[in-house]
């Protein structure tokens, strides 16, 4: 199961070492229970994750298809480098979903934009 921090700003969900079909759908259940009991914002947190197959990408994106139908802001936060970062790069995460370097970054996009 994925690690859960929820504060007055965001809910964030930090997925574990590794998210394949044995766990995608739990996550992807995490998930969506933030977003339907009304965080204001999602961080998807990868950073700790190892290893990200097509179970972790569909998670990624049907969090920003529902937070996008909430109007809710979401941000995913990649490992520099890796292969986590590699299968994101290739699948064009970065064209689908605002990508952070760690979570204080996007901690401090969401409340930029909080504040406009």
């Amino acid at each position: 199961m994925a690690r859960v921090e929820i504060t007055e700003t965001c809910g964030t969900l930090s997925f574990p070492d590794e998210v394949d079909v044995s766990n995608g759908e739990a996550i992807l259940e995490q998930a969506m229970r933030l977003l339907d009991t009304g965080t204001p914002a999602l961080i998807l947190d990868l950073t700790g994750c190892k290893f990200c197959d097509s179970n972790g990408l569909n998670v990624i994106t049907r969090s920003q298809v529902r937070a996008t139908a909430l109007g809710v802001p979401m941000w995913v936060v990649l490992p520099s480098r890796g292969i986590v970062r590699r299968v994101s790069d290739v699948a064009g995460l970065q064209r689908r979903v605002a990508i952070a370097p760690d979570v204080t970054t996007a901690r401090e996009a969401l409340a930029a934009s909080a504040q406009s």
